[in-house]
């Protein structure tokens, strides 16, 4: 009699287990609630981080946020002046242009190009002073300090 009862059970378990397998494989194939990955450029990303914990001049002018402004009770933990609010901006800022300066650096070989030509091989600080091109310099027009004598 136990045989029969083990064979029973194995088929129980086999039709179960597959009934299982079939609904799970049904169930990837269902693309109704299929959601695509959105990927945030990086001008978006900077924009979130300014406004990440300051908000923006419009959820600013709520009345909480007025009772923030004066007291800073804010979160537990978390507290809401907005001086510190924008500290903590500024901090998000930082550590994703890091990141993504890194990225960039870091994300193929270096490109190097050459200088474009220039005409002007020479500074304007080592051109010579004629008189008669610019006009001549205007005597007391420097700057000079002048120890005066002990009295």
């Amino acid at each position: 009699m136990q045989v029969p009862l083990k064979k029973l059970l194995s088929a129980l378990f086999v039709a179960a287990a597959s009934s299982v397998l079939a609904s799970a494989a049904t169930a990837q194939t269902n693309t109704a609630r299929f959601q695509p990955i959105r990927i945030e450029t990086i001008p978006e990303t900077f924009n979130r981080a300014f406004f990440n914990d300051s908000g923006d001049f419009y959820t600013n002018r709520s009345t909480g946020r007025q009772i923030d402004f004066l007291i800073g009770p804010g979160l537990p933990g978390n507290a809401a002046f907005p001086e510190i609010e924008i500290e903590r901006d500024a901090a998000l800022i930082n550590t994703i242009y890091t990141s993504a300066i890194y990225q960039q650096g870091a994300t193929g070989p270096v490109l190097r190009t050459p200088d474009l030509p220039n005409p002007y091989n020479t500074s304007v600080l080592v051109l010579p002073i004629t008189p008669g091109r610019f006009g001549s310099p205007v005597e007391g027009s420097e700057f000079f300090l002048e120890t005066l004598p002990p009295q």
